[in-house]
């Protein structure tokens, strides 16, 4: 049985984006091209939508640059083709997985990077607002403490 196929506005619609951000990121190299229908209409899958969903997510989070979304995805690319290798038949020996491992986990770390640049900046916004929240409730303290 033939996986479900859609046209471009179908897979913008399920993710919630529109056809000009699906090949937007399909010009960037984020999003593989699709395959083309008889009709020469560009079809997608379920992978294809699982791996927008991801950018999506995942930009929106962290407000990834382009070149730091591209990283991301490479990274989640070469962690795939590492589950590839780590499945293979007949399975790979211990020294091999080991190596498996090493590689996913630098792949993880290069995600860990992109997560906690944005969990600093985030923490340093907040920080700045917090005290600026404090200065502008001392006024009002003071303005207050004036007129009793």
């Amino acid at each position: 049985m033939t996986p479900p196929q859609f046209r471009i506005g179908e897979l913008a619609r399920r993710v919630g984006t529109t056809p000009r951000a699906v090949r937007y990121y399909e010009e960037l190299g984020l999003l593989p091209g699709s395959d083309r229908s008889d009709g020469a209409h560009r079809v997608y899958d379920e992978q294809d939508e699982a791996r927008l969903r991801d950018l999506l997510r995942v930009r929106e989070l962290l407000g990834l640059t382009l070149v730091e979304l591209r990283e991301w995805m490479d990274a989640e690319d070469a962690r795939a083709r590492l589950r590839e290798r780590w499945n293979e038949q007949p399975a790979p020996d211990e020294s091999t997985r080991a190596g498996i491992i090493r590689e996913a986990i630098a792949h993880m770390d290069t995600q860990l990077l992109l997560v906690r640049s944005r969990l600093g900046s985030l923490e340093q916004l907040e920080d700045e607002l917090s005290a600026k929240r404090r200065k502008v409730r001392s006024m009002l303290a003071e303005i207050e403490q004036a007129q009793a």
